[in-house]
């Protein structure tokens, strides 16, 4: 699924597609530290499939075009060995979004070799390039 950056844009619009990046955050010692990101892409469910299953085979649809928006946007240095997708949510309501259906996926970002290691001001700058990144394909932070 090759798209360029304007084809991802109107993509993006089209299915209401919004982010969000929360830091993950551990005690150690006593001490809070950050020691990674989550990074949540949600889109919205089409309502004008019927319920059932032609409607899952659509977000499902949503599911692999988000996993390849992400691969497309992601710098080519992240190290996909600190990087894991969780489950992903086929039917989520937020109220950020006033409650609308949507499909979302998330991942989190963590050192792979040392999971209490705190995150460095790089990998902050790295994450806030992400965000850019995705917001110039057209998402929006939070919500529609």
């Amino acid at each position: 699924m090759s798209r360029s950056d304007a084809e991802w844009a109107d993509w993006a619009r089209q299915n209401r597609v919004a982010y969000e990046v929360a830091p993950i955050v551990e005690s150690r010692g006593g001490d809070k530290v950050q020691v990674g990101f989550t990074f949540s892409l949600y889109a919205a469910i089409p309502t004008d499939k019927p319920l059932g299953r032609e409607r899952q085979r659509a977000g499902e649809q949503l599911m692999e075009e988000i996993r390849a928006l992400v691969q497309h946007a992601a710098p080519a240095e992240t190290n996909p060995a600190g990087v894991s997708l969780e489950p992903p949510h086929l039917a989520v309501l937020r109220p950020e979004n006033e409650l609308r259906p949507e499909v979302g996926l998330t991942w989190r970002a963590v050192h792979p070799d040392e999971y209490l290691k705190t995150v460095t001001a790089e990998e902050r700058g790295r994450m806030g390039q992400f965000e850019k990144r995705l917001s110039a394909l057209g998402l929006r932070h939070g919500h529609w």
